[in-house]
Formats: C-alpha cells, sequence, structure tokens
C-alpha cells in the first residue's frame, strides 16, 4: 500500500477488530480519541455429525464477520466509509481447506474433535513427540492442525487434491476478502507444521506426516502489517472500498495485546473454555520437559511462551448446566456466584477436578475425567459451586510454577474473559496463589487487540503504548487475604491427593 492509502485511512476516524471464536464471533468498534465505542458478538453452530467429532463451516465464519460489523456500525450510527482500518484475529489450532476461489472444500475439524485418537497418537508417536516439540515449539496435543490435516489426506483425498491452501479461520476471510491465501508469523504456531526458528512452515515434518507443504500459505506479514486496501470485495464483511486491512495474528497474542501485556515478565491470563497463560519474554526458549510453547508477540522484538489448561472453564458450564431443571433455562452464572460466596474456603469438605475434557496441564492426559469427591448429605448446589470455581483457581500455581521453571520471572499477572468478570472468582484465584492479581472484565480482549493492530497499520498510533493507552480498558486490582491464603494451602494439599486417585481412575 502506498502512502496515500495510509493518508486516507488516517482521515477515517474508526477501528474495527474482529476475532473469531469457537462458537462466536466478537467484534469491537473504536475511536482513535474515544476508545471503544461498540461490541457485537455472533454465534454460529458447532456442527457434530458423528460421536467425537466437531466440525465447523467456514462460511459461518464470514456471515457472521458481516453480521457483526454490519450490528456495531448500525448501533453506533456510524457509516462503512468513516472505517479506516480493520483487523481480524483467530484461532491457530484450525485450519480449513479451500480452492482456488478461496471456497470451503470440506468442513473445518476443530481443535475439540476426537474423530480418531489412535490415529493422532500413532502418527505422534512415528513423528516423534519431542521432536514434533523442539521444531514446532507447541507440545503435540490432539486437534491441532497437523493430525487434523494428515486424517483428511488419509480419509478426504479428493477434497485435499482439490484444495490450494490450508487456511486459518482469519486467513480464509482474508482470501475472500484480497484472493491471496498467505499468512503472518504467529499463525503458524500451534499447528505442529511450524518450525518456530524460521519462523515458517517445516519442510522435514510436513514430508514425513504425509501432507504437501504446497497447501500451507506464505508466511509474508507482520502481525502490524497492512495486508491490502480492500477493493468492492470489501462489502462482503460490510465494509468500503478503501479501507485497509491489517494482517493480524492469532487470538492467544491478540488477547495478550488486548489485555496490555507486551514487557518481559508480565503474564496474561485468558479464562474461557480453557484456560490460556500467556508468558512475555524478550527471548524465545523451548524445554523438551515443560508444557510451555513458544511463538512471536505481535510487538516485534517479543515472544510469548503459552499453555493450556483443557476443559476449566467448560467444567463449570458443564455443572451449571447439570444444575438446571429439566425444561428449565441453567441458573445464570452471577446467581451460582453470589451463591458460592456464602461458603468459607474449601468447600466445606468438597472438592472437584475440572476435567470434563481431559488433563493438559500439569499432566497431559486425555482420558480423565471430571469428578467430585467428599460428597455428604449436607452439601447444597452452592457447595458444588465453591468447589468447581476453586478448583479451577488451583490450577493457577502450576502455571506459575511451569513459567518460573522455564526461567522466566513473573512482574504481574492479568486475567481477562468471562471469569474475570466475577470479583469473588478474581479473589479466591489470589488467594490461593498469594500474591496480587489484575482483572480486566471485558470478554473481547482479543478482537480489541485486533483493533490496535488495525489502528497501529493505518498510522493512528504511532506506538504500541500509544494504542494500548488509547483502547484497552481499565484493571482491577485484587489482593490476597494471608488467612484465606494459608487456608487454601492446606485445601490444595488435600485437593493434591484427591488428584492422583481421579487420575489413576483414568488408566486401564
Amino acid at each position: 500500500m502506498g502512502a496515500g492509502g495510509q493518508r486516507d485511512a488516517l482521515r477515517r476516524s474508526h477501528l474495527i477488530g474482529l476475532d473469531i471464536g469457537t462458537s462466536a464471533l466478537k467484534a469491537v468498534l473504536a475511536d482513535r480519541e474515544h476508545g471503544l465505542v461498540g461490541v457485537a458478538e455472533v454465534t454460529y453452530p458447532m456442527r457434530r455429525p458423528h460421536a467425537g467429532w466437531a466440525e465447523n463451516d467456514a462460511d459461518d465464519w464470514l456471515r457472521a464477520a458481516g453480521e457483526a460489523i454490519s450490528r456495531i456500525l448500525h448501533e453506533a450510527r456510524i457509516d462503512a466509509p468513516a472505517v479506516a482500518a480493520a483487523c481480524i484475529v483467530s484461532q491457530r489450532d484450525i485450519a480449513v481447506l479451500v480452492d482456488d476461489a478461496g471456497a470451503p472444500v470440506a468442513p473445518c475439524i476443530h481443535w475439540s474433535d476426537r474423530r480418531d485418537p489412535d490415529e493422532t497418537t500413532a502418527l505422534f508417536d512415528r513423528l516423534g513427540r519431542e521432536r514434533l516439540l523442539m521444531t514446532s515449539g507447541t507440545a503435540p496435543i490432539p486437534g491441532l492442525v497437523l493430525p487434523n490435516l494428515v486424517w483428511s489426506a488419509r480419509h478426504l483425498p479428493d477434497a485435499v487434491r482439490r484444495a490450494r491452501a490450508a487456511l486459518s479461520p482469519k486467513d480464509f476471510i482474508a482470501c475472500r476478502l484480497t484472493g491471496e491465501a498467505a499468512t503472518d508469523r504467529t499463525t503458524p504456531t500451534r499447528s505442529l507444521l511450524n518450525d518456530w526458528r524460521s519462523g515458517t512452515w517445516s519442510a522435514e515434518t510436513c514430508r514425513d506426516a504425509g501432507f504437501p507443504i504446497e497447501l500451507m500459505p506464505v508466511v509474508r506479514y507482520r502481525s502490524v502489517e497492512v495486508r491490502a486496501e480492500l477493493d468492492e470485495r470489501a462489502a462482503l464483511i460490510g465494509l468500503a472500498p478503501g479501507t485497509l486491512l491489517a494482517a493480524g495474528g492469532g487470538d492467544d497474542p491478540a488477547a495478550a495485546l488486548g489485555c496490555g501485556i507486551t514487557e518481559p515478565g508480565e503474564v496474561s491470563i485468558g479464562a474461557t473454555s480453557s484456560t490460556s497463560v500467556r508468558a512475555v519474554a524478550a527471548e524465545p526458549s523451548v524445554h523438551a520437559d515443560l508444557p510451555l510453547g513458544v511463538l512471536p508477540h505481535l510487538i516485534d522484538g517479543r515472544y510469548l511462551h503459552e499453555m493450556v489448561a483443557m476443559g476449566t472453564g467448560t467444567s463449570v458450564r458443564w455443572l451449571r448446566q447439570a444444575l438446571a431443571a429439566t425444561g428449565e433455562h441453567p441458573p445464570t452464572y452471577a446467581a451460582l456466584l453470589d451463591e458460592a460466596a456464602s461458603v468459607e474456603p474449601g468447600a466445606d469438605g468438597l472438592l472437584f477436578y475440572p476435567y470434563v475434557e481431559g488433563s493438559s496441564v500439569p499432566i497431559d492426559d486425555d482420558r480423565v475425567r471430571a469428578a467430585f469427591l467428599g460428597i455428604e448429605p449436607h452439601h447444597e448446589r452452592r457447595h458444588l459451586v465453591r468447589a468447581a470455581i476453586e478448583s479451577v483457581a488451583f490450577q493457577y500455581p502450576y502455571f506459575l510454577d511451569i513459567i518460573e521453571r522455564a526461567g522466566h520471572d513473573v512482574r504481574s499477572i492479568t486475567i481477562a474473559d468471562g471469569e474475570a468478570r466475577s470479583p469473588l472468582w478474581n479473589q479466591i484465584k489470589a488467594d490461593v496463589l498469594g500474591r496480587p492479581l489484575l482483572a480486566s472484565s471485558v470478554a473481547e480482549a482479543p478482537a480489541i487487540g485486533a483493533a490496535i493492530l488495525a489502528g497501529l497499520a493505518a498510522g493512528a498510533f504511532a506506538t504500541p503504548a500509544d494504542a494500548i493507552a488509547a483502547l484497552t480498558p481499565p484493571r482491577t486490582e485484587y489482593h490476597p487475604d494471608p488467612a484465606r491464603h494459608a487456608a487454601y494451602r492446606a485445601v490444595r494439599e488435600r485437593w493434591e491427593a484427591g488428584r492422583h486417585h481421579v487420575l489413576a481412575a483414568a488408566r486401564p
């Protein structure tokens, strides 16, 4: 893009950030002077044609982007030509096969899909788990791009033959808008097909896995770069020609950016269906004995070391659904948390293990499942909820231990997304850890990170710090209570002892 295009963009006043998630697309509208001025969310279904399967229709993402943009512009009374730049971020764990026109040739296999665990296990064993970790920077777990594309090559050979590229969700929409099958340097991470040292795809992994590297999009962009000045195809998502499209990146690094986390020693925790932990560092590293991945931050000169604890938020969501009477709506999270606040630390002896989707941190075991231990006749709904939210907090000391064992100092911890809206839950986490926590109550941190990238690409902000100051919301600090911290140390000892029984029950 020439300087003229950027000057034209600067005459426009607004920025849009889009985040393509598992079940919904979130959008934010921002103004350079006034910060966030609009938020929208559009949901789409997870398709489950068979037991254990989970698939996305990629066209749902495109439709959701158009609907979300239309909604936020309408509600803010802003016309599309007022938007200077847009940016899309998305999951890095999945990829959709598209043809020459950018249309899907098969459903996108989701990371929660478990259609053929034995095949995935055999693939990882054949390629070597430590080799995959040290090459890609990500621990090999089911559901990532590598096993899903290899499954497609074996079981859907016609679709693979018709495919032009395997694209992440945000690159799928960018391809429809520009005709280009390309990506940024953060998106290949968590695919297991990348080489973190070179910043691109691993020819050796693709060759040995039997998947053509020619189908992987060229790694062309820095996340803050302009990918294109959109033409009439901008109308596909409700934008105007001349809008700049920033390259964007992965949702987890965008979430860190959206929380203002850019300096070494800062830790960002995204608390949604799973718990995503990202620690900023000035230098990258990989440790074969730690479940800590590595990827470039969206900000030049910074790296993120990350891990994911599966099923934490999903376990609490399951409990909420299970507590609903037949035919009735589930109780609200707010109501359940209010009840849990009346219970003292330790849930009166009741323990819960949040493993409805298996365990990934600190133990990687896809077979283990959730459990309550210590149920007594006097326990009520409020005890069940208290035990569940405490169990999620009990994961947090593992996170910090792993980060510190990898040689990183932890200067600050910021929690964002759904769980961070609960003062009770935030305080429990601080009490369990025995150290202060910062909470950002927004559930749109990745979309805010995308808006920051859009602003930097358009030249609306001189530096990332300027963009963060303008667009990120304030954070609330929670300080641990010494007495509750001591009480939780004793509860965690019991919880640890029980966890060994829960893990053992999952093994043959």
